[in-house]
């Protein structure tokens, strides 16, 4: 019999007797797993080009909304993780609320001799006193430009709706979710501590009117309460102290639902879409998302991403400190600079497993000591010294 015939016959006989079924079964799985690696590859690459396109939206809407704030205000002043700024559309009015260090600043351009200025300023301070997380979230004109962007040149990312949760009102009144009548009450009586104050305004012919109130610090930092259940679930649900999480929420954002920060930053907790975000997204999700600042406003979503993130620095990337006070100081220091720079201050370079070894060798207080006086940056060591009497404090109230 020649091969061809041998061949065909043995065509013939497979009809008859298919192929071995364990075979069949390791080719199948091979192909499924060489779809499924197929398909890993794909995603990544497709998340990759997600995150360029969000780089390049942010890069391009915060250069585009400084430069036009400028021309209007003389600053480039869109606020601070601690301090919202929200403008009105065209951009002759805002209001600056200061978590941080208690105020709250309406200021309007308007001509010199202009009238009704007065009222003009009222209405604005009761308007952003009044208003919820969802309205200046609405209102945020950068943040929206943002959003729209990735919602338009993105293919795996997060969204959310913000809540109608107190932006200010609470802090305000000293009431959790005050009505009108109390809020507008409120800012009549702290008006009278008022200051007002003009200034010379970038158009000539025209001034600055500003009107500032104070902001009770100690309602400031009842403002934890508002988020108290969601820290208390989620750290629980990732084995964290949650006074290590509304430590790092009072220091990252003193409390401020629409902080954000150049970076950018998002949100309670300060989650960076490009980094934080990334890991804690794989942790939640089961595969990287790009978190849009819809998805960060939103006070839950937030909060459970923080406290992913705080797990998986915790037992992941520094699972190796064995001391739990030690490794509470280091995580602290890695939020805020990341892992490798823990390890630098060490003198480890990037090797945290490294670094450990010689973290181990030390008491906490040493290991606090160390990461104060040589971590690589200054404001990673001031964080260290915000955070860390704030976690004590808060381990008391837990």
């Amino acid at each position: 019999m020649n091969r061809r015939h041998f061949l065909q016959g043995l065509g013939a006989v497979s009809l008859l007797f298919p192929l071995n079924p364990i075979v069949a079964a390791s080719t199948g799985f091979d192909d499924y797993v060489k779809q499924q690696n197929e398909g890993f590859s794909n995603y990544k690459a497709e998340l990759e080009k997600d995150f360029a396109a969000y780089k390049k939206a942010v890069a391009e809407e915060f250069n585009n909304y400084k430069n036009k704030v400028n021309q209007v205000w003389g600053d480039k002043n869109i606020g601070s993780p601690s301090v919202l700024v929200q403008y009105s559309k065209d951009l002759n009015t805002r209001s600056i609320i200061d978590y941080e260090q208690g105020a709250l600043t309406v200021e309007l351009i308007e001509n010199n001799n202009a009238e009704g200025v007065g009222v003009k300023l009222r209405k604005a301070l009761v308007e952003i006193a009044a208003s919820t997380v969802k309205e200046a979230y609405e209102k945020d004109t950068l943040v929206q430009n943002i959003e729209k962007r990735i919602e338009r040149e993105a293919s795996h990312q997060e969204t959310a709706k913000v809540k109608s949760e107190p932006l200010i009102s609470d802090v305000l009144t000293g009431t959790a979710n005050p009505n009108q009548q109390q809020i507008a009450a409120a800012v009549i009586e702290i008006s009278k501590e008022g200051k007002a104050t003009t200034r010379p305004a970038v158009q000539s012919g025209q001034k600055v009117f500003a009107f500032s109130i104070p902001l009770d610090k100690a309602n400031i930092s009842k403002k934890s309460e508002q988020f108290r259940p969601l820290v208390f679930k989620y750290a629980a649900q990732e084995k964290i102290d949650p006074a290590l999480v509304f430590a790092i929420m009072h220091s990252e954002s003193a409390f401020n639902p629409m902080a954000k920060s150049h970076v950018p930053a998002y949100g309670l907790m300060q989650i960076v879409p490009a980094s934080a975000g990334k890991d804690a997204s794989e942790k939640v999700y089961g595969k990287q998302r790009l978190l849009a600042p819809s998805y960060l406003y939103n006070s839950e979503n937030n909060i459970k991403m923080g406290c992913a993130y705080l797990n998986i620095l915790y037992y992941r990337y520094l699972a190796k400190i064995e001391n739990k006070e030690s490794r509470t100081y280091c995580v602290i220091a890695a939020y805020n600079t990341g892992s490798g720079n823990v390890a630098r201050a060490f003198g480890a370079g990037t090797n945290v497993s490294k670094a450990a070894v010689s973290i181990n060798s030390l008491s906490p207080q040493q290991v606090y000591n160390k990461l104060v006086s040589s971590l690589p940056y200054d404001e990673t060591r001031n964080y260290m010294k915000k955070v860390t009497p704030r976690y004590k404090a808060y381990l008391t109230e837990a």
